[in-house]
């Protein structure tokens, strides 16, 4: 099926919402929408109804909203094989790599008259315990009652790897399963900056774009 907006964003719940909510949320917005009561906007108001109707008829109905949660871009993406590979063989960055900033000139200038920046406050990018929250999240994320855990492993290993674009898609993954639509957003766009060509993420922020 192939909506435009995703449909748990058009009825404004969260994908885990329960049946009940999602009739609550479409019997209001379908008031507040409706055409007769939008006699100056009727035309975007029947747009916006179209669009209410469509997603209610599906998230309604238990094998449609089945179908719709299984798409591909509402699954939690895996190790990527080469990453996988380069952390078993030892080629990836290990524990204690810092990674710093150079200081800027008027910095420089300035450092005899500032007090020493503690080294142990620098950032440091820690292949192997990314992986290990990441794994946790993964586990996490199989289950409804632990999304929140398995959001908060995914952002322990962005922590450790600023640069792990699959920790930030599951991370928006979890975020927008909870109905954290804007953080949601966010996370995929992080994703996509570090992989260009993540198909999934452009297509997540494609459904969870504003209303017209």
């Amino acid at each position: 099926m192939a909506a435009k907006r995703d449909y748990y964003k058009v009825l404004n719940v969260a994908p885990i919402a329960s049946p009940d909510e999602i009739r609550k949320a479409y019997r209001m917005l379908s008031k507040k929408y409706h055409p007769d009561l939008n006699p100056h906007l009727k035309t975007i108001a029947e747009d916006k109804m179209k669009e209410l109707v469509e997603a209610y008829n599906v998230l309604n109905n238990a094998e449609k909203r089945k179908d719709y949660d299984y798409q591909p871009q509402f699954q939690v993406k895996r190790f990527k094989k080469a990453r996988r590979d380069a952390s078993d063989d030892g080629s990836a960055p290990k524990k204690g790599g810092a990674y710093k900033e150079e200081p800027s000139l008027l910095e420089r200038l300035l450092s005899p008259f500032f007090k020493k920046k503690d080294d142990t406050a620098e950032s440091t990018v820690d292949i192997k315990q990314a992986d290990v929250h990441f794994t946790l999240g993964l586990s996490m994320a199989e289950q409804e009652a632990f999304y929140e855990q398995a959001k908060n492993e995914f952002k322990l290993s962005i922590k450790f790897d600023p640069n792990f674009a699959e920790a930030y898609y599951n991370l928006g993954l979890m975020c927008y399963k909870i109905g954290e639509f804007e953080e949601a957003k966010v996370n995929f766009q992080k994703s996509l900056q570090l992989d260009k060509n993540d198909q999934t993420a452009r297509k997540m922020l494609s459904l969870l774009r504003d209303d017209y």
